[in-house]
Formats: structure tokens, C-alpha cells, sequence
């Protein structure tokens, strides 16, 4: 890992741009939607459509897009944001206060697509819209 590199993935805490990163990531993303899936169903509109959500900043900045790896400046904070571990580590705090199954299903949904795209390589975005 390059400098560069090291710095962003330490800052971040989830270093997946090392295979034991990503390993971990994808073992996370795994077990978090095996488990929205007992908690909420294996059809479950709220888990699949949580798992989906943090992909409308895509769609917001695909129009604009220069390329399949850029985004458009404008849709750089939202994607960071809906790709952020913080969202679902709310979610699953409501959840435990609640005691909500639907609210700890969506939680897990939208961990599992982070843990997933962590897995596969992709994370933050840099403010000109490339992957760091």
C-alpha cells in the first residue's frame, strides 16, 4: 500500500484496499444481510430496499457523469455520505432504543451494501469524483 493510500485507510478505519480488508468487509457484508434477512424475511422490502438505497447517489450524478469512474463534483458528498458506516451505525442505535425490527433490518440492509462495495473495492470518493 502506498502512502497515500495508507493515510486515507487509516483515517477511514475500514482499510479496504488490503485483501484482508476486504476479506473482513465482505464477511461483514454477508452476516449483515443473512441476518436482515432472518430478522425481516428473505423478501423483505425494507432490507432490499435499504441494500439498494445508498446507490441513488449514483443515479443523482450519472447523468453528468465523465466516465464510469468519475462523478460529477455535486454527487461526491452525497455518495460519501449514503456510503458512510456512520448511517447504519445510526440506524442500529435507533434500532437497540426502539426496539424496532424494521428499523434494525434497514440498518443491516444499507451495512451490507457498504460492507459489500468495501469488499469489491469501492469506498469513499475524492472531491473530484474519483475513488481514492
Amino acid at each position: 500500500m502506498n502512502g497515500a493510500r495508507a493515510i486515507q485507510a487509516s483515517r477511514s478505519g475500514w482499510t479496504y484496499h488490503a485483501p484482508a480488508g476486504r476479506a473482513l468487509s465482505g464477511g461483514i457484508g454477508i452476516a449483515a444481510l443473512v441476518t436482515g434477512a432472518r430478522l425481516g424475511g428473505a423478501r423483505s422490502r425494507v432490507l432490499w430496499t435499504t441494500a439498494v438505497l445508498p446507490d441513488v447517489a449514483l443515479l443523482y450524478g450519472i447523468a453528468a457523469a465523465p466516465g464510469f469512474e468519475r462523478l460529477p463534483p455535486y454527487a461526491v458528498r452525497p455518495y460519501n455520505v449514503l456510503h458512510s458506516p456512520a448511517v447504519p451505525a445510526v440506524l442500529l442505535t435507533l434500532a437497540a432504543i426502539t426496539r424496532s425490527r424494521r428499523t434494525a433490518v434497514a440498518g443491516l440492509g444499507w451495512l451490507g451494501h457498504i460492507a459489500v462495495d468495501r469488499a469489491f473495492g469501492y469506498g469513499p470518493r475524492r472531491p473530484d469524483g474519483l475513488r481514492y
